[in-house]
Parts: C-alpha cells; structure tokens; sequence
C-alpha cells in the first residue's frame, strides 16, 4: 500500500500511461485532454523545482487558485516532497490570507493570477517565511515579471519552475522518488483551514492515513472505476471536493474533467457529459429549479404528461427506500414515464449522469426525491473538514431521504446526552495546527469528536442531522428549535433560494428571504403585476400575499411556535463577494444577521410586515434597503 497520494497518483500513472487522465479549457476553447504519463511529467517538474530552490519535506506550500488541473498539479508536487499543501480560497479575505500564511509558515505559495499575487506581495514583510510566490497563469497583456515590478526573484513563472525541475533531474534524476520513498502513513499531508464563518480560521490537520482511511471505504458506497468521468467544479480547497473529487479520481483512475467556474457548470456537463458529480445543495437547487422552470414553461398537454410521470418517479422511489416490490401496476406506469419522459429529462441534464453526491450542508429533500424519480441516483451526505469530509453517505439503492445515510463501515457514532453527534473512525483528524486548547475542546474524555452538529441515529443506522448545536433557538418560552430544519421547508417554496431564520429569546420567528429573480419576474409578469424593476417587484405587496399563502401551506407540519410569523425579503440574493456566503455557498450566519440586524429588529416592530394568516392587507415587511453601520 502507498504511504503517500503523491506515490498513490505516479502508481496510477504508470498502470494507464496514454490514457487520459484529465480535460482542461485554456481560455474559452474547446476542451484539451492530458494523458497520465504527461500529467505525470508535469507534476514531477513542478515538484523538482521545489526541491531546487530549497523546499525540504515537512515544509508547508499554499494554493490559492480557482479549481483547475494546475490546482492539482500543485498540490501532488508539495506532496511528491513530502511536503504539507495548505490550500486557502480565492475568495479569502486578506486578513484570512495573512492569518493562513502566518500560521502555517508556508514557504511557496501557487496563485491563479496576478490580482491573487498583489494580495500575498501586500502581506510580504509580515511573511518572513516565504521564499517564493510561484504564478500558474501567464502575466495578463504579454507582460514579463520583471515588467511587474517584481525584481528580486520572489515571484517565478511556472514554466520557470518546471524548467528548475528538469536542471535538477539531470544531477539527481531520483531525487522525487527518495522523497515519495520517505512518506509515512503519520505523515501530515495537508493543512486544511475552516472557512472562518465565525471567528478565526482553524488549521485542520490530516494526516495521509486520514486521507486514505477515507479513501478505501468510498469503492463500496460510491462506485466509480476508470470508465467513468467526473466533472470537477466545486473549489478544491474544500476537504469535499478534494478528497471526494481530486483523490477519489486518482484512486480510481477515472477521468476528471475541469469546468470554467460554477456559472458554466451546465454548458461544460453538455460538453463533457460526466458520469458522476459532487456538489453543494446550492447547486443541486439551481440545477432543479432551471428544470422545473422548463416543466411550467411546457405546453399544457406536456406539462400534464411530465407532472404525472415525476408522480409515478417519486412513487417507485418511495418503494424502493421502504424496500416494497412495486406492483405490475406501477411497474407499467414507470416502463411507459422512462420512455416518454425520463430520457428527455436525464438527456437534457446531463446525458450519461448516474450519481449525484451532496453535502457541505443539508439539501432539500424534495430535489433528492426529484432527481432519484427520475433515474439520476443523487445521495446525500455528511461529513466536515475535520472528518477528512464523508462520514456518512446514503447508498445506491438503500437511499433514504431526510437522512444523510449510514456511516462508512469503519465510522463509529454515539449519541451524547444533550442530542451532538459524537465520531469516532480512521478519517478523523488528530487535531488543529497549532492549537492546541482547541484540539482539547474538540473531543470529549473518551476520545470522541464533538461535531457540533445535533441529530439521531435511526433503527436502520441511518443519521439525521436535526440542526448546529450552535444555531438553535430558544425562544422566550424557552422552547428549543431547530432553524435548519424549518429553513429547508421554506425552501421548498420554488421562489425561494435562501432562508435564514431569527427568534433566539423572541415570542415568535421571523425569516429573511432571498427570491430566484427570474422565476419571480415571469410570475409577475404573468399574473400582471405593475413594476419596473426586480427591486420594486420585492416590494410589491402581492408578492408577500403570494408568499405568506405558501408560507401557510408549507408549514401545516410545524409547531405553532416553529412558524414564521413575518418575513422580509432581499432585493437581491447572497454573495461570496459581500461575505455572506463561504465559498462553499453556505451562509454564514452570524454575518447575515449583523449585515441586516435594523431589519430584523423591524420585522418585530409593532405593526411591521404581515403576521402569520395575514393575506398581505396594508404595508409589506422592508426589504433590507436599512443596514446597520457595521455592515460587512
């Protein structure tokens, strides 16, 4: 067995050789492909040019770069050296920047660009570890790095890298493999730094054995061998796409094939036509509504043909998770949706898509259902950065909605008293770089790692997750709930993208909301409302009529205390780039409800916004057009 996934990838190289190995865009051209000998060529070049000047095993390098094969190429050739890779996102704030590079003591650091190389130049007298900044991309306008004010050698050019690498094999041509040689399975292969959405980043560190803990359980609950394609697009510093993703396609020996960036998602799976995707429920909700979208669009006839085959998908479904055999009936009925409906459907989504993997945060259990009718088997599940990314999945077959499945053979779980998620298993981290009251405070006295995440485990071992521990509310009856839970069901309003939920000490709850601004202009348009813009649309007092009525309706299954009373909603919708989201899109809580803290104290203000039952008579709530001076 391979100690290290440097060692594991040169293996897999060896064994497919001219085969390819990945699909990459330069510019907006058509799609190239790479064998794995040439790959491998390349990653070794890169990682003996590290050894040129002077990275020593042990030693940490960062990666701030948007997914791409150069991503990859980076991260095996700090690893090839026995190297420790820290990625950090392109989306990070520069004191996040500062804080991951500080910590880590990275020596090199890879950038996408130069925008991202300005940000590591900026921090550069309060790095005194850095040696090199290492530029994946050609300088824009033809320029040369000198042009770029960058004299002394601190920034190099990839192919200058590379060329370093190869002045180094002629002297010492096994220099790479005595380094993989090295490698122990205890050996920290990479620092993984939490996304900050409270407080300072923590640095994760996971050891190889970690990693390939992980790795050789996934064959049995997510298979994939070399004929598949993967679509890689969700950003590589985060532990689920990186391991799910970039390890689990070398493992594998699959293809992967890089998108342009998430808003090409669609165009590059017509393009690529994988067989398999991860990806965040916020991608999965965008991929569902384009298609429902596409369904209300359909002629009336079609659309009644298409609403009656989802009807028997999601009844066969429905069998197949209780583990009934349907009836001829039913049987019949599905025979006749696959043919008139379902190929269409899966055609139209992505032509030979099997397997959907979500996680990152909860997805909506209607969209799980929607894509399993269909025939796209789309499994949810659970794991975090300190976890090496899954614990739990659900099973081909054995998908049970609601749940984010049973854990991986080796995973072990307990339930503590006051309802966290408490794990035990190889993936599990031994704890934070650094921090060591940290670490501390992240394991109970028998070992077990607190997730910070409340839920129950079910008769057939299959994990809910209820809610954060963090997040639940106590109103000031003292009555805890579960926001989570109540924001997936106000998600399941097709309007609706986003929902965050307030009421910590209050009588009652309100939500903000964040609307898909092109479902809900045809509505308006459709039903003849009069406004100029989208801004005016979200002010509109039909619109909140529109949905308190659906708001009603969705929440027929809660507790009168679990429902929102009143609601606001936002004239646009979260960002990265306001820092409301994390890059792995989802929301960061605390920042949303210091940004709009004037408008929800509003929506509790006598008078303010419609109560519950309200058919929209009189003023609608605000829209978030008042923030506090403290916004970020």
């Amino acid at each position: 067995m391979h100690q290290s996934l440097s060692a594991s990838f040169f293996s897999r190289a060896s064994e497919l050789t001219e085969r390819t190995a990945i699909r990459f865009k330069e510019g907006r051209g058509p799609y190239r492909d790479m064998t794995w000998t040439d790959l491998a060529r390349m990653i070794k070049e890169m990682a003996a040019g590290l050894a040129s000047m002077g990275f020593e095993p042990g030693q940490r390098a960062a990666i701030m770069s948007q997914t791409s094969h150069l991503w990859v190429a980076a991260d095996l050739a700090i690893m090839a050296n026995a190297g420790v890779s820290v990625p950090i996102y392109p989306t990070s704030s520069t004191s996040d920047i500062e804080f991951i590079l500080k910590n880590s003591e990275a020596r090199f650091v890879f950038v996408q660009n130069e925008n991202l190389m300005s940000k590591v130049i900026a921090d550069r007298e309060r790095l005194p570890n850095l040696q090199r900044i290492v530029l994946l991309s050609a300088p824009s306008g033809g320029k040369s790095l000198t042009e770029l004010n960058i004299a002394d050698g601190l920034v190099i050019g990839l192919e200058e890298l590379q060329e370093a690498g190869r002045a180094l094999f002629q002297e010492k041509p096994s220099v790479i493999d005595e380094r993989m040689s090295a490698s122990r399975a205890e050996d920290l292969a990479t620092i993984i730094y939490t996304s900050g959405t409270t407080g300072t980043p923590k640095g994760v560190k996971l050891t190889y054995a970690n990693i390939f803990g992980v790795l050789n359980e996934l064959p049995s609950v997510l298979p994939i061998d070399s004929n598949d394609i993967y679509l890689s697009f969700l950003p590589l510093s985060h532990v689920f796409e990186r391991v799910c993703g970039e390890f689990y396609w070398i493992s594998s020996g699959s293809i992967c094939a890089f998108a342009e960036g998430i808003e090409y998602v669609a165009k590059n799976m017509a393009e690529i036509e994988p067989t398999y995707i991860i990806v965040v429920p916020r991608v999965l909700d965008r991929i569902y509504a384009k298609v429902k979208g596409g369904i209300q669009g359909a002629s009336g006839r079609a659309r009644e043909l298409i609403e009656w085959a989802i009807g028997v998908g999601k009844e066969m479904y429905r069998h197949q998770v209780e583990g009934k055999q349907p009836r001829v009936g039913l049987k019949a009925k599905h025979w006749l949706a696959e043919r008139l409906v379902f190929r269409k459907m899966r055609t139209r989504i992505g032509k030979r898509l099997r397997m959907v993997v979500s996680g990152g945060a909860p997805a909506c259990q209607d969209v799980i259902e929607f894509f399993n009718a269909i025939g796209i088997s789309t499994l949810e599940g659970y794991g975090l950065t300190e976890t090496t990314a899954p614990a739990a999945v659900n099973r081909i077959g054995k998908n049970k909605p609601g749940t984010v499945g049973p854990p991986l053979p080796s995973v072990r779980v307990k339930i503590a008293e006051d309802g966290e998620i408490l794990l035990k298993g190889p993936g599990v981290f031994s704890g934070y770089f650094r921090a060591d009251e940290l670490t501390r405070e992240a394991f109970d006295e028998e070992g077990w790692f607190r997730t910070g995440d409340i839920g129950v485990v079910d008769s057939d071992n299959y994990i809910k997750i209820t809610d954060r521990k963090k997040d639940l509310i106590i109103n000031s009856a003292g009555k805890n709930i579960a926001p989570q839970r109540i924001e997936a069901i106000l998600k399941t309003i097709p309007l609706v993208t986003q929902a965050i939920v307030f009421g910590d000490k209050r009588k009652h709850l309100v939500a903000i909301l964040t609307l898909d601004e092109t479902s809900t202009t045809e509505l308006g348009r459709e039903k003849g409302w009069t406004f100029n813009d989208y801004e005016e649309l979200a002010k509109l007092p039909e619109l909140h009529r529109c949905l308190r009525q659906e708001i009603n309706k969705c929440s027929e299954e809660l507790a009168d205390y679990e429902r929102v009373r009143r609601f606001a909603i936002l004239p646009h919708e979260f960002s990265i780039e306001s820092g409301e989201l994390t890059a792995t899109l989802k929301v960061k809580r605390n920042v949303v409800a210091e940004k709009y803290r004037d408008l929800v104290e509003s929506l509790y203000a006598s008078g303010s916004g419609a109560e519950e039952g309200d058919e929209g008579e009189g003023v609608p709530p605000p829209v978030g057009t008042r923030q506090t001076s403290s916004a970020r």
